[in-house]
C-alpha cells in the first residue's frame, strides 16, 4: 500500500476510493473514520433541503484537512455522507425525507460493526441534525458499537449545541440569537458564506417567526400544523455571511478537538441531563 503520507498530503481519504486491501493494510491503532450523517429537509423557502448535509459534509472535510496537519502520524477517513435523519416533523413540505430513529440507529451500527469487526477503533459521526429521536438513534448506534467491538466512537456537534456552547461563544450581535430554531438567521449566515448561490434572495424579505418547539402541546406536530407554513423559525434577514464564516469555523474547531481528545483517550463532552432524559422515555418515532 502507499505510505500514509503520500495518500493524505494532498487530499482527503475517501473509503469508496480504497480497495479492500487498502483497507485492511491500514493500521488499525491508527487510523479514524468519519461519518457524516444528516437529513434532506426542509429550510424555509429560501435555503436547500441539503443544508445540514453540505454543511456536515464540508466541516468534516474541513476538519480532517486540519488534523492531516496536526497530526500527521494518523490516518483520517471519510466515509460516503448519509443523506438519512428524523425530519417528521417537516415532512409536509416537499423535499423532507425522514426516517425512523431505529433506522438511524441500524445505519450508523452497519458502519461501526464494518469496522470494529476488522479490528479498527475509532468512529466519529458527524451531523449537524440536531432533532432528538435522530440523536438517539446515533448514540444508540455508539453504545452497540462500544459494548461489542473494542472501539471508542463520538458524535461532537450534539454535546456542544445542547450545552448552549454557541451562545457562549459566538460574537456579540444585539438579539436572542436561542430563538433561531431552524432555516434563521443562523443556518441563513451558513448557507450565506458556504452557497451564497444557492441562498434565494427572498431571504431578505422573510419576517422574523419564533416558535416554541419544547412545549408538550407542539410535540409529535409537524411545522405547518403549528402554523409555520413557510417552514422557518428565527430571523434570516438578518444574516449575514462573516457569523456564517465564524460559524461554520467553530463547527470545524468542534470536529477536530473531539476527534484529538477521542484519540488520546480523554473522555468525550456529553449530552446535557435533560436531553439524555427525553432521549430515555422517547419511543421510537
Amino acid at each position: 500500500m502507499k505510505n500514509k503520507s503520500s495518500l493524505n498530503d494532498t487530499k482527503i481519504i475517501k473509503l469508496e476510493e480504497l480497495s479492500w486491501k487498502h483497507i485492511g493494510e491500514l493500521d488499525k491503532d491508527k487510523t479514524i473514520f468519519f461519518l457524516p450523517i444528516s437529513p434532506l429537509e426542509e429550510h424555509g423557502p429560501h435555503l436547500p433541503v441539503g443544508t445540514d448535509l453540505l454543511t456536515i459534509k464540508d466541516a468534516t472535510t474541513e476538519a480532517i484537512k486540519i488534523l492531516n496537519k496536526e497530526r500527521p502520524e494518523l490516518t483520517f477517513v471519510m466515509l460516503p455522507t448519509v443523506p438519512v435523519g428524523y425530519c417528521k416533523f417537516n415532512t409536509d413540505f416537499p423535499g423532507s425525507v425522514s426516517v425512523s430513529g431505529n433506522v438511524v440507529r441500524d445505519i450508523v451500527y452497519s458502519f461501526g460493526e464494518s469496522f470494529g469487526r476488522h479490528g479498527f477503533k475509532y468512529l466519529i459521526i458527524c451531523t449537524y441534525h440536531m432533532a432528538i429521536p435522530h440523536l438517539k438513534g446515533i448514540y444508540s448506534a455508539m453504545k452497540k458499537i462500544e459494548s461489542r467491538y473494542n472501539m471508542r466512537t463520538c458524535e461532537p456537534w450534539g454535546p456542544y449545541f445542547y450545552n448552549n456552547e454557541v451562545e457562549k461563544r459566538e460574537p456579540k450581535l444585539g438579539f436572542d440569537t436561542t430563538k433561531e430554531i431552524h432555516a434563521g438567521f443562523r443556518e441563513t449566515s451558513l448557507m450565506k458564506y458556504q452557497y451564497p448561490y444557492l441562498v434565494d434572495e427572498s431571504y431578505k424579505n422573510l419576517q422574523s417567526i419564533y416558535r416554541s418547539l419544547n412545549s408538550p402541546r407542539v410535540i409529535g406536530k409537524t411545522f405547518k400544523q403549528l402554523g409555520l407554513k413557510d417552514g422557518y423559525i428565527g430571523s434570516p434577514a438578518r444574516a449575514d455571511a462573516d457569523y456564517g464564516r465564524w460559524f461554520f469555523s467553530e463547527t470545524v474547531n468542534v470536529i477536530v478537538k473531539s476527534t484529538i481528545d477521542l484519540y488520546e483517550g480523554k473522555k468525550p463532552r456529553e449530552l446535557p441531563k435533560n436531553i439524555k432524559k427525553i432521549m430515555r422515555v422517547l419511543f421510537w418515532q
